[in-house]
């Protein structure tokens, strides 16, 4: 009877086992098939930093079921027509402003409009709705902690900072990263061409460093080598986090802004999918902490939650329609080189 009893026993646990390898089988299959199946994905092109869609992907699945497809691109990648690799048509473009009015040009947006593309900035969208903002990096001043100190009273004006001669400032060179020449275009929109350089000029002898990268100018204000450092509020904010010594301070009559924004592609078979991801990424407070937790500091085009700076002075955003033909931007590119960065006091 015992040895019947065991033989039984050993029946039962082989029948589990295989039960349980079938089950297994099973369940690779099936995560195969959906991970084939491409109605379970949006797809999203991109030329935002590596990773940072991904780290959004699970919060934005278990509000939509969907699963993120991200393809990361150069700018020039993304701006190329046509079908690139045998890669999947995109159902979503998520790329800077500039970006997005040339693939607009290039008739590969569709318009979409819903309630919560409706509440961003008019300063934000596309009038026509080809395209809405999602987050704005203004740019902003980066205080070294003991300069801010001992001058309570300065005023943190461009005119101000660009021509008080005892300031030691740093920005990233314009012709080293895409958000560093929309600078000088904002300005020269803002300001107009003369007013623009000749401040330029004025700050090219206080300039201690051009920086090679948009991190530089916060990062020396906070090591001490410059007294106030023009930077992205974003690498601000990591600088800060990083426990270095800078007190962000907004600009008193206003911040140029680079913008990052979403638009339906024209080439997608389902453009609900990438719809349904655009208006979850208009819903800040679904992801902003996720964003944080990896390092991204950016506004949210309908986040209101805007505290004053250190001196207690609001964010405000200049009034840019951001019009830039290629060949104006390489003329003010080669004549501030001529004429200030290389023909100037310093180099």
């Amino acid at each position: 009877m015992k040895r019947l009893a065991s033989v039984f026993l050993f029946l039962l646990m082989a029948a589990l086992a295989f039960w349980g390898i079938l089950r297994f089988a099973r369940q690779q299959a099936e995560a195969k098939a959906e991970k084939m199946n491409p109605s379970e994905y949006v797809t999203v092109y991109t030329d935002m930093p590596s990773g940072m869609l991904e780290a959004l992907g699970d919060s934005f699945y278990m509000d939509s079921g969907l699963k993120m497809n991200v393809v990361y691109q150069s700018k020039s990648q993304l701006l190329r027509a046509g079908n690139q690799d045998d890669l999947p048509a995109p159902d979503l473009y998520i790329t800077s402003q500039d970006a997005l009015m040339h693939l607009k040009g290039d008739n590969r947006l569709v318009p979409y409009a819903s309630a919560q593309t409706d509440t961003a900035l008019n300063l934000f969208k596309d009038e026509e709705c080809y395209w809405t903002g999602l987050w704005v990096d203004p740019v902003v001043f980066a205080v070294n902690e003991d300069y801010a100190r001992k001058h309570p009273a300065f005023s943190y004006t461009w005119d101000e900072v660009l021509t008080r001669s005892s300031v030691r400032l740093s920005m990233t060179d314009f012709i080293a990263a895409d958000m560093a020449e929309d600078l000088l275009m904002c300005m020269a929109e803002h300001f107009g061409i003369e007013h623009t350089f000749a401040l330029l000029s004025r700050a090219q002898n206080q300039i201690v460093q051009y920086g090679k990268y948009l991190s530089t100018p916060s990062r020396m204000a906070g090591m001490g080598k410059c007294d106030i450092g023009i930077s992205g509020l974003n690498e601000a904010i990591r600088s800060r986090k990083e426990k270095m010594p800078v007190e962000i301070m907004y600009p008193e009559d206003g911040s140029p802004w680079y913008l990052f924004g979403g638009g339906i592609s024209a080439d997608a078979s389902r453009p609900e999918r990438g719809e349904k991801l655009l208006n979850w990424l208009l819903t800040s407070s679904e992801y902003k902490d996720k964003m944080e937790e990896n390092g991204y500091y950016y506004i949210y085009v309908n986040d209101s939650n805007m505290k004053p700076d250190g001196s207690g002075h609001s964010l405000s955003f200049w009034n840019l329609e951001k019009m830039y033909f290629d060949e104006g931007r390489k003329d003010l590119l080669t004549r501030w080189g001529e004429k200030i960065r290389f023909g100037g006091t310093n180099s």
